[in-house]
């Protein structure tokens, strides 16, 4: 559409300007109002805008939409857009534009970052990494741990410059220029994907690191995925440094395989540290990345050729960046890097003290989370003494050589030992089995922390707390060591137990009959520890061993009884557990409990780790020595330590009590089945244990179990002590010297009679009141003193010997028992059983029938300590077949041949468990039979 013409006005004629009021006229004969108010002024400029806007307008459609396509027309939109009105429409325009435009980012923003993870680590924790494992001194590596991912990182200054320009070069050489992505790189990565050109990202190290950092990222592509690496990659540039980013990139890349991080890389491609690495392994190494697959020398799809032309072009844009000299670039090339990989190593190839190393795995598994401990890059500082654990690997090496050399004898092919340090509660040597990488042994088993039978081994415990929950126990009270009925033993079959017995048996045969504390434990004599868990009890007994250090803190471990031999159903203990026969516990806890009597019972928790750092060398944990706590008042434990020290009171005939001044306390140990041999043990300063078997515990050795386990015991603690001072154990007050029964008979192998006159007791004993020679009446079935309420038949009358003066064995007659307690079984109210006999004739002349009708009073008739009876008396003489055991209530006969011709009185006598009595009796004149 054409201009329409302009129509002409008519020439309006010059006036003069005349002055009328505050009013001018102007030439052109327009009137302005001269000093006019704020009001009149704005009102002016609006209608003169409106009069412009007008003009503009005349002649164009009425329409803005119509009007903005007709200053389009070619012919007119140069006039309009570069004329004052069309410039201000524009810049209106493109204000309006960037609004829309910043609210719509804004908008995206907050759509994809709703989602995103807050950006609080970029260390790559996400990926895992490994842990490494030291010895004390924090020198020694052990051991480098990893699972699905190997992974050490470590500090922006212990890696290579060179790797870290190598990096750049390859990677993202703007990346000290751009903000978090590279907008050229993006660009230029667009235009090949789409125009056939090799498939790039546009990915800058930034960029990458955000990929790497947080899961789901590196396998999603899209465009979804694209915006929210691109907002988080901002992020991070926003909160980390480029040396941070950079830092981070570099031990979370990947380098083939399970090898995460250039540390990890540099010490397993070329056996060292990421700091030390030169110019053609940085190189090499910046190359792989990319694409780990092809260009990892270890994966199947390695592409040769590729990765050292990749290399190549590594070090020739390090040189276009000024970063290498041309003569450094070309003798990189010339280094066949391939040539000094190393061929990758399986997961324990080098690992040194296994065992032992596993087992402070172990403790750092139950301290922290999977997902704290397996971030990457923790030092762990074991408790690990090396040239202890040197001693421990050879002795135990030396016996096994000796035990392997005579199988049919020994039988025996492992052997596991612990060592602890009394004071600290820290684990300084561990040997788990004969062969850690031998898997025909069972090599993967740790027998330190295996569960495992203990045999006399617990006895120790029996002792304790006999000791600590009785008043009337010392080191010189007396148990009986005889054959006769307990709790659990009926002991009516003195055969040993494979031919059918069922009495408490000693491993030798012999029952010396009364022997003091001391000697029942120097001598390991079954009997007098089984006495001493069921005085005590069970529960308390077993009780007490966890918490001296048997188990956890958490519940986890302790001394456990088993109805399968898979050990998954766990049952109750019962008396043999006061022996270690079917109970179970493990050898490194067992040590940890002897460690707290050493320390006059107060426990310290058993550890193996000392201090553990993060990749930044921040400490995450710091052992410090702990106060303790008391589980077992010191003069019970003090006791028992100075019993296992007596070499007079021991069956062991080389004495190893003693060694240049230091005393040792110590106690064996042998399984009934003689599959498990023990020896346990502690000086003031260390406590050590040592275990000897058959791997799969399938087969029994004839040996004597010492003959195995004081060679390695005995010489390690020797080895060790032999620069130490040595130093006494801290004598609680309240201790008590008293007179003790002495033994004059000969109690086991090697130990040596007469006992000691006085002996050891604690604070709380209470002297018995009897003298030897007083009698007492007691109860047969309590034990204790007979009451008014005891039966007449349960009553007994003892005279004590001098044995029975010191004696605290309820189980046997004669014996001061438990302080002079009372018959607690028999009520008055109880009532007895009855009894109600008849007599009658047979057919055949002089034989009569004699019948008993018995009803039950309130104890059963039978238990098992006193069974039911019946007898049948004439004028108190038991007949020929009258004495009948009896279960229940009921009618019992017997027949009775008559030898005289007179009148004679008939009774019928009945008895039960708890023996009340009752009788009945009739007089019938008898005939003799023919």
């Amino acid at each position: 559409m054409a201009d329409k013409p302009q129509s002409k006005e008519p020439i309006t004629p010059i006036r003069k300007r005349r002055v009328k009021g505050n009013k001018f006229v102007t030439k052109s004969g327009s009137t302005v109002k001269i000093h006019r108010t704020m009001t009149e002024k704005s009102i002016a400029r609006r209608e003169a805008k409106l009069a412009r806007k007008a003009a503009r307008l005349k002649g164009l459609p009425k329409s803005r939409v119509k009007r903005f396509f007709w200053r389009l027309h070619p012919k007119r939109v140069f006039a309009f857009w570069f004329s004052r009105d069309g410039l201000t429409l524009a810049l209106k325009f493109a204000g309006v534009a960037l609004v829309v435009g910043f609210f719509s980012l804004m908008a995206i923003f907050a759509y994809f970052r709703k989602d995103l993870p807050d950006l609080r680590d970029i260390s790559g924790s996400n990926k895992g990494g490994s842990v490494r494992y030291y010895d004390r001194t924090g020198q020694t590596l052990l051991w480098e741990d990893y699972d699905a991912v190997k992974r050490v990182p470590v500090p922006y200054d212990n890696i290579s410059d060179y790797m870290k320009d190598a990096t750049i070069a390859v990677e993202d050489r703007d990346f000290f220029k751009h903000g978090g992505f590279d907008t050229k790189g993006i660009i230029r990565a667009a235009y090949n994907n789409a125009f056939g050109g090799s498939t790039q990202g546009g990915s800058t190290i930034t960029q990458q690191l955000v990929k790497l950092t947080n899961d789901g990222f590196e396998n999603e592509r899209t465009i979804n995925r694209k915006v929210r690496e691109l907002i988080l990659s901002v992020e991070t540039e926003r909160s980390y440094t480029k040396k941070e980013i950079l830092g981070a990139y570099l031990n979370v890349a990947p380098y083939g395989g399970i090898e995460y991080g250039v540390e990890v890389a540099a010490r397993t491609y070329f056996q060292k540290n990421a700091k030390d690495l030169t110019l053609d392994e940085a190189a090499f190494l910046a190359s792989i990345p990319k694409s780990p697959t092809y260009y990892s020398p270890y994966s199947q799809s390695f592409k040769k050729d590729q990765l050292l032309a990749r290399s190549n072009y590594v070090l020739d844009v390090m040189t276009d960046m000024g970063k290498i000299k041309p003569e450094q670039r070309d003798e990189a090339k010339k280094v066949d890097v391939l040539a000094k990989i190393k061929p990758r190593q399986p997961k324990y190839t080098g690992i040194q003290a296994p065992y032992f190393v596993l087992a402070a795995k172990n403790q750092l598994e139950a301290k922290y989370t999977e997902k704290n401990y397996k971030r990457g890059g923790w030092k762990v500082t074991t408790t690990l003494d090396m040239p202890k654990q040197k001693i421990a690997e050879e002795e135990v090496a030396k016996e096994l050589k000796i035990m392997l050399a005579s199988p049919s004898f020994y039988a025996f092919d492992t052997a596991a030992f612990v060592a602890e340090d009394v004071k600290t509660g820290q684990v300084v040597a561990l040997v788990g089995g004969a062969d850690f990488a031998d898997s025909s042994r069972a090599g993967e088993i740790n027998f330190a922390q295996q569960p495992l039978p203990p045999g006399s081994s617990f006895k120790p415990y029996d002792y304790l707390s006999l000791i600590e929950n009785t008043n009337t126990f010392g080191a010189g009270t007396v148990l009986y060591d005889i054959q006769g009925p307990i709790d659990g033993y009926p002991c009516t079959n003195k055969a040993v137990p494979k031919a059918g017995g069922n009495c408490l048996y000693d491993y030798d045969l012999r029952y010396p009959g009364p022997v003091t504390l001391r000697y029942a434990l120097g001598g390991s004599r079954n009997v007098p520890a089984i006495k001493a868990m069921l005085i005590a009890g069970v529960d308390k007994t077993i009780g007490l061993a966890n918490k001296l250090g048997l188990q956890d803190k958490d519940g986890s471990g302790g001394y456990k009884c088993y109805a399968d031999e898979k050990l998954t159903e766990e049952t109750q203990c019962y008396a043999s557990s006061a022996i270690g026969d079917g109970a179970f516990l493990s050898l490194d806890k067992h040590v940890n409990a002897y460690t707290t009597i050493s320390r006059n019972g107060n426990r310290i928790d058993q550890t193996y780790i000392l201090k553990i750092e993060d990749s930044s060398n921040k400490k995450v944990y710091e052992w410090t020595q702990p106060v303790g706590e008391q589980v077992v008042r010191p003069e019970s434990a003090y006791i028992v330590a100075d019993m296992m020290a007596d070499p007079d009171a021991s069956y062991f005939s080389n004495k190893p009590h003693r060694y240049k001044g230091h005393e040792f306390s110590l106690k064996t140990g042998t399984t009934n089945d003689g599959k498990d041999g023990w020896l346990m043990g502690f000086s003031t300063q260390y406590a050590a244990g040592v275990w000897v078997g058959y791997h799969s515990r399938q087969k029994a050795s004839r040996a004597f179990m010492e003959t195995m386990t004081e060679p390695i015991w005995g010489n390690w603690m020797r080895r060790v002590h032999d620069e130490l001072k040595p130093e006494k154990r801290a004598v609680p007050a309240g201790l008590q010297t008293l007179p003790a029964y002495v033994i004059t008979s000969h109690v086991g192998l090697g130990s040596r009679e007469p006992s000691r006159s006085t002996d050891l007791y604690p604070s709380w004993f209470v002297k018995p009141t009897i003298k030897p020679g007083e009698k007492q009446i007691y109860d047969k079935v309590s034990g204790k003193i007979a009451t008014d309420c005891t039966p007449a038949l349960a009553k007994e009358e003892r005279s004590f010997a001098e044995a029975a003066l010191y004696s605290g064995d309820k189980f046997v007659t004669g014996s001061s028992d438990t302080g002079q307690e009372k018959d607690d079984v028999h009520k008055c109210e109880d009532i007895s059983p009855t009894v109600s006999l008849t007599i009658s004739t047979t057919p055949t002349i002089g034989t009569y029938k004699l019948t008993a009708t018995i009803t039950q009073g309130t104890a059963p008739l039978s238990g098992d300590k006193f069974k039911g009876a019946l007898t049948f008396k004439i004028d108190g003489q038991v007949i020929e077949g009258g004495s009948v055991s009896i279960d229940s209530s009921g009618p019992y006969s017997v027949t009775y041949k008559s030898t005289f011709n007179d009148t004679k009185t008939i009774t019928a006598e009945v008895s039960d468990s708890l023996l009340y009595s009752g009788s009945d009796a009739k007089s019938e004149l008898f005939v003799k039979a023919p």
